[in-house]
């Protein structure tokens, strides 16, 4: 089992700590299924929330847990639907 990476923005301190929150939270309630594609997701995330200019590391640890739900959920859709995603491409 892959140690998620660690992530850290020198714009905004406030972010690796958002991003350890999320994925505590995640971890904790099972939500992580593939470690590589969350700790992706979750950086990538939080990268734009700090382009965006946010600084509140609660709020970007909660944007970035909803949002990662969102997209466990739709890749979940998908591998129920047959990767239907893959044939509209």
């Amino acid at each position: 089992m892959m140690t998620h990476i660690i992530f850290s923005d020198y714009r905004n301190p406030a972010a690796e700590q958002a991003y350890e929150i999320a994925w505590d939270f995640l971890a904790r309630t099972g939500a992580i299924c593939d470690e590589f594609d969350a700790c992706v997701f979750l950086a990538q995330r939080i990268t734009v929330m700090v382009e965006e200019g946010l600084t509140n590391r609660i709020r970007m640890a909660n944007r970035a847990i909803s949002e990662y739900q969102r997209h466990a959920e739709e890749r979940d859709d998908l591998v129920r639907g047959g990767g239907r995603y893959a044939e509209g491409r």
